[in-house]
């Protein structure tokens, strides 16, 4: 999936700055306003945010303690006119990844994104055209949402993990509902068959194959 990256910045020249700066390297998405960037953000959320602070609706602080209240690891770099100190300390504190002060260096910027960008994707794995983002406890089969709960999202995720190996029961409920879990044991299969639905409905393959009396096993194809 290539980088999607969110832009507010009320400043048309910065934001024509951007677009130049980004093109052929990033896919990226301009918002001149608070407002119009969660109305998309709600859609669709980004690989990385770029941050204004003094923005017309909102400040950048506002929208950034919102983007932590939906999201903890999402990458954000602050850039921002006001070149002090405080306001730097502001940003990182309130959950900013990095900060840079305008004008910047367009070279040192792609650096940095770059760099937040690879300690995002340590929260990503890709096997088999399916995606794990553990910033969003989302999984993704070809670019399609698979729409999953948080059982489904930690029982597929664990699966994926372990390609190629039949995972027993007994780990599988460990590691999903817990060592106290008391409920059915038909749980887990009712689970695995509403994976097998839902990755059937965005295009996929049966990956999940029933090993009778151990467990599951993702199958590489």
């Amino acid at each position: 999936m290539e980088a999607l990256i969110y832009i507010v910045e009320d400043d048309e020249g910065i934001r024509e700055l951007y677009d130049g700066a980004f093109e052929g390297v990033f896919v990226t998405k301009m918002f001149e306003n608070g407002h119009d960037f969660f109305e998309c953000f709600e859609k669709a959320h980004p690989s990385l945010v770029i941050l204004d602070i003094m923005l017309p609706d909102m400040d950048g602080y506002t929208i950034l303690s919102k983007i932590r209240e939906i999201d903890e690891k999402m990458p954000v770099i602050i850039v921002s006119a006001k070149s002090d100190e405080i306001s730097a300390v502001k940003g990182l504190n309130k959950g900013a990844d990095d900060y840079m002060s305008k004008p910047f260096s367009v070279l040192e910027l792609i650096a940095r994104v770059k760099t937040n960008l690879r300690r995002a994707n340590l929260y990503v794995t890709n096997q088999n055209g399916f995606i794990v983002d553990k910033n969003v406890y989302k999984i993704f089969y070809e670019g399609k949402d698979l729409g999953l709960t948080l059982k489904e999202f930690k029982l597929l995720k664990l699966l994926i993990s372990k390609a190629g190996v039949t995972v027993e029961r007994e780990e599988l409920f460990r590691e999903v509902w817990g060592d106290g879990f008391i409920g059915e044991t038909r749980t887990l299969d009712m689970h695995v068959a509403q994976l097998r639905e839902k990755i059937k409905e965005c295009g996929g393959g049966d990956v999940i194959v029933t090993v009778r009396g151990i467990g599951y096993r993702f199958e590489m194809k």
